[in-house]
């Protein structure tokens, strides 16, 4: 490849990815502010895991959504002042083997209207065409993603 064909970082797919990623956040901000969703975005993220996986262990929420074990926990201690969810102890004999979250009907209600908002504001902003090809991207996006992790073992 020459030195002409070389594509400088700030062009490449990476940076893309990065600078949507931040645009996305920044724009969840807004919407959530907008709507005066009770939640911010990575609560609702966090929600919705629970939402869809009743059970699901700190642990498990940080590997799938890809962010540390404290934040998890941090946000898990919010979810709960609140009662947006429950934790449950499971114990083996005297030790605690895992503390398993369940979202509550309160929860459960605040999911369905945050995500029913956050959905009509991707309608708004996305044509289908767009929402089309953003989903191959994701598609290509999160395969590329499970093959570094394995091949770098990359953990969170």
């Amino acid at each position: 490849m020459s030195e002409s064909e070389v594509i400088s970082y700030n062009k490449s797919v990476i940076y893309a990815a990065e600078k949507f990623a931040k645009v996305i956040k920044e724009y969840m901000k807004i919407v959530h502010k907008k709507h005066n969703i009770p939640i911010n975005h990575n609560e609702y993220i966090i929600l919705e895991e629970i939402v869809f996986n009743p059970g699901i262990t700190q642990g498990d929420l940080a590997r799938s959504l890809s962010i540390q074990r404290t934040y998890v926990s941090k946000i898990l201690s919010s979810l709960e002042d609140r009662a947006y969810i429950t934790r449950e102890q499971e114990k083996k004999s005297k030790q605690i083997i895992a503390v398993k979250s369940y979202a509550t009907d309160k929860g459960k209600e605040i999911h369905k209207q945050s995500r029913n908002i956050l959905v009509q504001e991707a309608n708004e902003l996305f044509s289908e065409k767009e929402k089309e090809e953003l989903d191959n991207v994701s598609h290509i996006l999160f395969k590329q993603i499970e093959k570094i992790t394995k091949i770098y073992n990359i953990k969170f």
